[in-house]
């Protein structure tokens, strides 16, 4: 049994990392991407050496998110997890922010343009950002933690990884959800989902006329919100 986020991970990787995790929405925008196991851990661990060698986020430390429901949040997570940093929902050692630029770090601040493909800014961002869409590429695809994080390390806020992984149901399905995953209300969901080798199609912006449609194209078997 897994007793870390990023060991959950590991697993539902090998398990079948060709298999869809995350497909996203939005429909201002009308993007869509779909992301599988595989190539969601390219992300993270392109993410995770990104915070280590560029930012020197160390174990023990936080990052806090001022994303909207996106899929570079779930990536984030796990990156955050894996560098044995915890995710705060307070101020940050580090931040991700969207392109509003709504949160800042104590001594970094990350803002993504939340472009198709995690692209970077078209415009400069202000003094004292970082454009992760400039930076991540440059990163390898596997990550190797010096120091990884334990059952007992802190995950978010308070909890550990022990509490969040003991906490989330197992959810072995494909469901359809407009929730923030890595915000508190959304967290159990998106662990059972990996604990379970599910996957999610996350709707940001949802078009209420387009649901039902949604839901049959993506072969959704259930709906959470």
């Amino acid at each position: 049994m897994a007793r870390t986020l990023p060991d959950l991970f590991s697993a539902a990787v090998r398990r079948d990392g060709a298999s869809p995790f995350l497909t996203y929405y939005d429909d201002t925008s009308g993007e869509r991407i779909e992301l599988s196991y595989l190539t969601t851990a390219n992300w993270v661990a392109k993410t995770a050496n990104l915070l280590v060698d560029e930012y020197e986020l160390e174990p023990g430390e936080t990052v806090a998110s001022g994303l909207p429901p996106h899929w570079l949040g779930v990536v984030w997570a796990l990156a955050t997890w894996s560098t044995g940093a915890s995710l705060t929902t307070g101020q940050g050692d580090l931040a991700i922010t969207g392109p509003d630029f709504s949160v800042r770090g104590k001594r970094e601040t990350v803002a993504s343009a939340l472009l198709p493909l995690g692209g970077r800014f078209r415009e400069p961002v202000p003094d004292g950002v970082q454009d992760y869409g400039a930076e991540v590429y440059n990163h390898p695809d596997g990550f190797f933690p010096m120091d990884p994080p334990t059952e007992d390390s802190a995950a978010y806020d308070e909890r550990t990884h022990a509490d969040v992984i003991s906490t989330a149901s197992t959810v072995p399905r494909r469901v359809l959800t407009t929730k923030d995953l890595i915000a508190p209300d959304g967290l159990d969901l998106l662990v059972g989902v990996i604990a379970g080798g599910g996957s999610i199609v996350l709707c940001r912006n949802l078009d209420p006329a387009k649901l039902d449609q949604r839901v049959a194209d993506e072969k959704v078997d259930e709906v959470i919100n």
